[in-house]
Order: structure tokens, then C-alpha cells, then sequence
């Protein structure tokens, strides 16, 4: 299957200086290029939605935005849409710039919402990763979505000889680890494989930001603010993006993939020699 990087952010107009009160949604997306860089390869994904007239009928949900304004803009492309966010912070600065209530996702990964609701589930990047079982969060995602309805999900792509992975290995010293967990194609289908069918494959967020993005992780873990980290990384960010625009032969560190709901059973398919299914080796390329 074809994958092509979306590697052009969601542009929003700057504001020009900012002083030391707390910032809003809007001037932290600003700052934040991974979050603009995520926007815009989700609504490359939502290009496969029918009309504005009829997606104006369709029920949405999208699941652990870093950043509200995530979410107004998906608002924006029309339909209902709903929001489930990360943690209690994040569901409580959603619904106070969204103007709704904003539902917050269970430890577990339970999305608190009944069966066969959602015509389109989109789940943010390190949401996989973050939930303690990955299969049951993703048979909850195919238990909210109607019969024919659509999965968009982000994740860290696992890159051969990747500088990226190597820091992270090192940093955390736990491919399993929040920070650290990476994922093929192969592997993300293997994950997603049981209650759905992959249509399109793509990758956004070149070298330069993913070496920032794990400054960025290292923040995290030490408890640095949303606020503090948009402070100190939006001029790495405005760099890092401006040395990937000399690097557009190779994919993003990031893949994001599009794939239809089918029933929920467990999937065995004939394996070749090589290890890979039938289905995997007619969607990717083989592995390095």
C-alpha cells in the first residue's frame, strides 16, 4: 500500500509576544508543531468521508487531542462530534474552549460510550501506548463504531537504523515503556488486524521534529507544564521543521493509517516464509 508523508502543519496566524500569564489553547498549538503537523495528517485521512451533506449526518469522535483546538477544528469540518480526552486536565481545559462536555478515557482504555454510536473514531497519537491493554481498547474503539464505520489511528513508527528509536531505547531502556514503544505497519495491523481492514497508510513528523519530540518526552517525564514545554520548544520546532523541508525522501517517524470496522474475531491468516500474512504482504512493504 502506498504511504505518503503529510509533512505541511495546519497553519494558524502567529501572535506576536507573550507574557507570563498561562496561554491559551490557541497560542500552545501554535507553538506546538507536532499537534499542527498530527491535525493535518488526520484530515488527509478524513478526505475519505462522503460529502459535506452527508457527513453533516455522521456522529464523530476523536480520543486524547494534546490540544482543544484540535478538536474545534475537526468541529469545523462538520458532522457531531464528541470528544473524549487523555485525562481529567485535559477533559477539563477541553470543555471550557469547546463550550460542551467532554468525556475523560479510562485507564483501561474504556471509551464511556454504548455500542455502535460513532461513524468515525480517530485516536491521537501515544493514546495506544498509554492505555495498559492495547486489544481491549481497540476492541472497545470497533465496539462504539456502527457497522461500517472508520478507524484513524496515529502511533511512533519503529524505523530501521532510526537515531530516534536508539535515544529512546537508551533514554528509557523499555521498548515498552510510554516513551519508547514503536510500532511497524506490520505490527499496527497485527494490533488493529481482528476487528478491522486497513485502507490507506501514511506518515507525518520528519528527523529533525521526531529529535525534538523526544526533548519533548523528556519534559513530560519531568513534569514540566504544558506552557513551560510550548516556551522552550517552539523555536526547536520552527528549526526542526525548517531543516525537514531538505529531507523529503523519507517517510515521517510518525504513521497514522485509516481502516474500516468489520466484525470482531480473532483473524488467522496463512503465514509465508518470510513470517508475514498473505494480507500483509499485498498491504506493506517487506520488512528491512
Amino acid at each position: 500500500m502506498q504511504s505518503t508523508e503529510q509533512n505541511t502543519p495546519v497553519e494558524i496566524p502567529a501572535k506576536k509576544t507573550f507574557s507570563q500569564r498561562a496561554l491559551s489553547p490557541t497560542e500552545r498549538f501554535e507553538m506546538m508543531l507536532p499537534h499542527r503537523l498530527e491535525l493535518a495528517a488526520v484530515l488527509h485521512h478524513l478526505q475519505r468521508l462522503p460529502s459535506a451533506e452527508q457527513l453533516s449526518q455522521m456522529t464523530l469522535l476523536d480520543i486524547g487531542m494534546p490540544n482543544p483546538v484540535m478538536s474545534e477544528v475537526l468541529r469545523k469540518r462538520g458532522g457531531n462530534w464528541c470528544t473524549v480526552a487523555r485525562s481529567p486536565a485535559f477533559a477539563q481545559e477541553a470543555a471550557d474552549y469547546l463550550g460542551s462536555d467532554v468525556a475523560c478515557l479510562g485507564g483501561d482504555g474504556t471509551i464511556p460510550y454504548e455500542n455502535g454510536v460513532f461513524d468515525v473514531v480517530i485516536v491521537a497519537l501515544d493514546i495506544l501506548v498509554a492505555v495498559s491493554d492495547q486489544l481491549a481498547f481497540i476492541k472497545e474503539c470497533n465496539r462504539v463504531l456502527k457497522s461500517s464505520g472508520m478507524l484513524i489511528i496515529s502511533a511512533q513508527a519503529k524505523r530501521a537504523l532510526s537515531i530516534g528509536d536508539f535515544i529512546r531505547n537508551r533514554r528509557w531502556n523499555n521498548p515498552h515503556s510510554p516513551y519508547a514503544a514503536t510500532y511497524t505497519e506490520t505490527s499496527l495491523y497485527s494490533t488493529i488486524k481482528n476487528g478491522f481492514d486497513i485502507q490507506d497508510v501514511n506518515y507525518f513528523s520528519r528527523f529533525w521534529v521526531d529529535l525534538v519530540r523526544i526533548r519533548e518526552a523528556k519534559l513530560v517525564e519531568q513534569g514540566h507544564t504544558s506552557d513551560e514545554i510550548a516556551l522552550r520548544l517552539r523555536t526547536l520546532y520552527r528549526i526542526a521543521h525548517a531543516l525537514d523541508r531538505f529531507d523529503l525522501l523519507q517517510r515521517g517517524h510518525v504513521v497514522i493509517l485509516s481502516a474500516r470496522r468489520r466484525r470482531w474475531s480473532a483473524r488467522v491468516m496463512p503465514v509465508l516464509g518470510d513470517g508475514r500474512t498473505l494480507s500483509e504482504a499485498v498491504l506493506f512493504r517487506p520488512p528491512a
